[in-house]
């Protein structure tokens, strides 16, 4: 029963809104552009800057991790040289019994390509630990651009409910306007017949000119909201743009009971994610840190083709080519206290990142919670203001009935006439209140 009334306030607040406040779509009376909401975030997410940033910074994300795996590839080097050497005299060597035997002539030209290859076998785990910080902190990276982005769009949902707000705030105020008047028009009339004194015209007078005051200030805050939304989507400050009628489903209250929001929250926010993702960051870095106690394996081998080639006697002027395969392993046994003072500082901040993890799920709880009470109490409020306004009317009614016929005072009439655009104005705003806190719950469950 209490949903049916409910859905039943939110209709009529919609319908009363979209007839009297809101444009319905394309473009409005006095030609100001009109844009739906999904419309405003697409065209902030195309905007804003730090989503731009964000979008960068997994991209670097990305080709990072692609240099860590790129060393599990061997290494491959191609040398190149050549070289002219000095002359020098043909030696020879005397051998007895044998005798003298000449030395041929030096060759003064050397050439020589070399390739070599070193593949690693072993390295202390520092390539796989290396591999594992660059994935978790790209997918750290990639989660931040989510929580950016659910911020912005936010921050525009926020923005574009508060445009809509401040629009139904300067009609109800205009409408007070245009009633005071109508009730001046009338004092002065029941003036000339004798039948009101001059202080209650007066008081009309003042009452009026309040008003005046009042629509002053709503078509300022109107126009700071505009302002607001449109440097959030990326139009000039001065663009004239209003919003759409809202949709009467989005103003109900939470369907999900308090500990489920909570679990999707502590399940899908991207400050948890990529919290989880830092940690594991942190837990590779441990690894990485503690790779310097241990040595590394390669296996190596490579091809020599050179004229002349100094591992073949006696050296002839031709291109003659070599190889050779081997295993090498080191290890600096120096860098022993480095290695274990950076192992240190790794599991210490790798502590640390747990407690944040802890202080971040806090949080959100909290934001999850506050975003729920505050659904649920602008739509039990919303529900109860529509019975207030139904009250409201029949009062002015029966008071401007009464005002015409001579039977109350101006100040009895105008008391009414005042109470109707306070609850009107309520309705209003407790209505796009509801969408806010909507917003903001989604926002606080990563939706």
């Amino acid at each position: 029963m209490r949903a049916d009334r409910l859905g039943t306030v939110c209709t009529a607040a919609a319908l009363a809104i979209g007839l009297c406040v809101l444009p319905a779509a394309g473009c409005a009376a006095d030609g100001s552009r009109v844009l739906g909401l999904e419309e405003c975030i697409t065209m902030g997410f195309a905007h804003d800057p730090g989503l731009r940033s964000g979008e960068l910074e997994a991209k670097i994300g990305e080709a990072r991790l692609s240099e860590m795996k790129g060393q599990m590839l061997p290494s491959v080097a191609l040398q190149g040289s050549y070289a002219r050497l000095s002359d020098v005299a043909a030696g020879t060597l005397t051998i007895p019994p044998v005798g003298t035997v000449p030395f041929p002539a030096p060759l003064v030209n050397s050439t020589s390509v070399r390739v070599s290859v070193q593949q690693p076998l072993f390295t202390g785990r520092r390539i796989s630990s290396s591999i594992r910080q660059a994935a978790a902190l790209r997918d750290a990276g990639r989660t931040d651009l989510s929580g950016n982005r659910m911020e912005l769009r936010y921050a525009i949902t926020e923005a574009y409910w508060n445009l809509a707000k401040a629009g139904a705030q300067e009609q109800a105020t205009r409408e007070s306007v245009a009633q005071l008047d109508s009730h001046l028009a009338d004092a002065r009339k029941l003036l000339d017949q004798g039948m009101m004194t001059n202080n209650e015209v007066l008081q009309a007078k003042m009452r009026l000119e309040d008003a005046h005051i009042e629509l002053a200030g709503a078509e300022n805050l109107h126009q700071l909201s505009r302002v607001r939304l449109s440097q959030l989507i990326g139009l000039p400050w001065n663009a004239e743009i209003e919003v759409q009628e809202p949709s009467v489903e989005q103003a109900q209250p939470p369907s999900e009971k308090l500990d489920q929001v909570i679990g999707m929250a502590l399940a899908s926010r991207p400050e948890i994610l990529s919290s989880r993702s830092r940690m594991s960051a942190q837990e590779a870095s441990v690894e990485l840190a503690s790779s310097g106690l241990f040595p590394s394996v390669y296996l190596t081998g490579d091809y020599t083709l050179a004229d002349p080639n100094q591992r073949v006697f006696p050296q002839t002027d031709q291109f003659v080519g070599t190889w050779s395969v081997g295993i090498m392993a080191s290890i600096d046994i120096g860098r022993y206290p480095q290695a274990l003072a950076q192992a240190e500082q790794a599991r210490d901040r790798l502590a640390q990142e747990r407690e944040n993890s802890h202080r971040i799920a806090d949080a959100v709880t909290t934001e999850v919670i506050r975003a729920y009470l505050a659904l649920t109490e602008s739509t039990q409020r919303l529900a109860s203001l529509g019975s207030e306004l139904q009250q409201a009317e029949e009062n002015e009614r029966v008071a401007s009935e009464r005002f015409r016929q001579g039977v109350i005072l101006s100040s009895e009439s105008l008391d009414a006439q005042a109470l109707l655009v306070r609850a009107r104005l309520r309705q209003s705003q407790a209505f796009y209140d509801v969408l806010i806190d909507r917003a903001a719950l989604e926002k606080a469950m990563a939706r």
